[in-house]
Parts: structure tokens; sequence; C-alpha cells
């Protein structure tokens, strides 16, 4: 099966060249299309229809989409689902945390719609559809409903965005007529943040915008083991993105020092979406091995490097 292999910048191409390593090791029928720009990588997404991506980095400039926001409105990404959720032998200021956030990637203040109005005003466009609302509920509440989960909440503000994201949260309420063997209920996006610090361990599956799913995501992941349990899969027509979203440069953590669990955790579920759950169970009992071992890298409070968590996991395997 081909695969496009976006490595990233900053420390990217060291963990994909550890993942290379370990699904090699692992005999998986994977074959690598390695692209690290984005015309080239959406060439071979198409091709391919399945992508393990690391995190671009691009300076911020005025009227331009960051690469990775382009590169999912090109492919029609509209839907990305984070599993948060603790790993046996990983440090987290909470246990007990598994939280699905289906997040809808398709509008909201992400569609770019902004302009100048005034000296010194600026206008930004929050676009909302029923269409989206609809997609991102019924693909949550199915899932849900397919993986024995119990409680799906609708986050908002429609409070305050009466309009939008009343229609958001009318549209959760309306779709969960459909699934009576699930609670439904819903929570303000500000007093969703306070609880998940407090207790993360209430909440089930969560179903929220572009903006608030990014911010909610991150605020869970930190609760729950940090960039290692912040990765995501992002859906769109004909293509499955495995991406990791938190990267950083070699200067900030040294020529060893980078942490590949995140990307050998989204190769797993690769290979559980490809229906290969041998070769999948494995490798994430092989990553939980090392971690219980102690084997941490230094974003996780611990001292291993980079090709010491690489040779831990081929130890387990």
């Amino acid at each position: 099966m081909e695969v496009t292999l976006i490595p990233g910048h900053g420390v990217g191409p060291q963990v994909a060249e550890v993942t290379r390593a370990v699904v090699a090791a692992l005999g998986a029928d994977l074959q690598w299309d390695e692209q690290n720009d984005l015309e080239g990588a959406l060439v071979s997404a198409r091709r391919t229809g399945l992508v393990l991506k690391g995190k671009w980095v691009a300076p911020i400039q005025a009227g331009k989409l960051p690469p990775t926001v382009a590169f999912r409105r090109a492919l029609g990404i509209h839907t990305i689902v984070r599993r948060v959720a603790n790993l046996p032998g990983l440090p987290a200021r909470a246990q007990g945390v598994n939280i699905a956030i289906f997040r809808e990637a398709s509008e909201d203040i992400y569609s770019g719609f902004e302009h100048q109005s005034a000296d010194g005003v600026f206008e930004t466009v929050k676009v909302t559809t029923r269409a989206a609302c609809e997609r991102i509920h019924r693909t949550a509440f199915q899932w849900a409903r397919d993986h024995g989960r119990k409680r799906v909440t609708t986050v908002h503000k429609a409070n305050i965005l009466k309009k939008a994201d009343g229609m958001f949260l009318a549209v959760g309420r309306e779709i969960a007529q459909a699934f009576p063997d699930l609670t439904h209920d819903d929570v303000i996006v500000d007093a969703l943040c306070m609880q998940i610090v407090r207790k993360p361990q209430s909440f089930d599956v969560l179903v929220a915008g572009n903006l608030f799913g990014d911010i909610v995501s991150d605020c869970a992941a930190g609760m729950a083991g940090g960039v290692t349990v912040a990765c995501g899969t992002n859906y769109g027509p004909g293509v499955t993105v495995f991406e990791t979203p938190h990267g950083t440069t070699v200067e900030t953590v040294g020529p060893d020092g980078a942490n590949p669990y995140p990307l050998l955790g989204l190769t797993v579920d690769l290979l559980q979406h490809l229906g290969d759950t041998a070769r999948a169970d494995r490798l994430q009992a092989a990553c939980v091995a090392a971690l219980q071992a102690g084997v941490h890298t230094r974003d996780m409070g611990g001292t291993a490097g980079l090709h010491a968590v690489r040779d831990a996991v081929l130890a387990g395997l």
C-alpha cells in the first residue's frame, strides 16, 4: 500500500526516519511516497488517498494561508478527529482521560474571509452552514455508537453567537433524536475549558466547530500527556490524513531531542485504518512498553533522545 509521507519541518525528517525504520521492522506492506512541499504533497495525496504528515512550519504572512490549512482546504478536509487518552507509562496531569473530539474543519473563521473596513478596523467572517453542522454531528454520533461510547456533547457559544452557534446547537439536538441509545448534552466552550482542566474524565465525545475544536483539542491533550496524545485523523473526499500538528526545531531540542512517539502513534492508527490490526497492536504494545520502561523524552520530563526511543521500540517489537 502506497502512503504519502510528509516529514514536515524542524525535527520532522528525523522523526520520519525513525518511523520508516520501525515500519520496516514490523514488516508492514507500506511504500512511502515522500513529499515535503505543498504542491507535491497534494498531487501525491490525491493519488494515494493516505497521508502520514508531520508539522509544516512557515512564517505568518498577511493574506496567505499557512501551508497546513491550505493543504486541508485543497483536499476538502471536513472532519478532524482527535482521540485524547492516557497511555500507560506516559506522564500526565490527569489520569482516566478518554475523550474523542470531533472538529468541523471546512468552515468557521478558518474560511479566511477577512477585510479591512476602516483604518485600523478589520472584520473576520465566521461561516456556519447547516450541511456542515449536520455532517459533523452525524459523524460523531455514529462513531460514538459504533465504538460503545455513551455520551455526545455539543460545544458552542450560542449564548453570544445566537445565529451561527445557535444553529450548531439546534442541529446537534436534532441529530441526537436519531440516536436514542446515546445521551446528548451541550456546554459553552469557555466553561468546557475550565471543566477539562478540573475534571477531564467527565467527558466522552465532544463535537465542536473549527476554532473551538482546535482550542479544546489542545487543552484536553495537555491534561492527558501533551503532544504525544495530541495527534489527529483528518477526513476528506477520498483521502485520510494522519497528522501530528505539533513539532519543534532542531535548534530548540538539539540533534537527538525530538519526540517520535506522536508519529509512531499515528502509524498505529494508519495500520488499524488499513485493517492490519495485528501489526498495529504490536507497535502500540512496543511503544507502551518503552514508555513504561521510562524511555521518556525531554518534553515528558525525561532524558531519552530520539534514537533511544527508536531502539526501545525496536527492541519491544
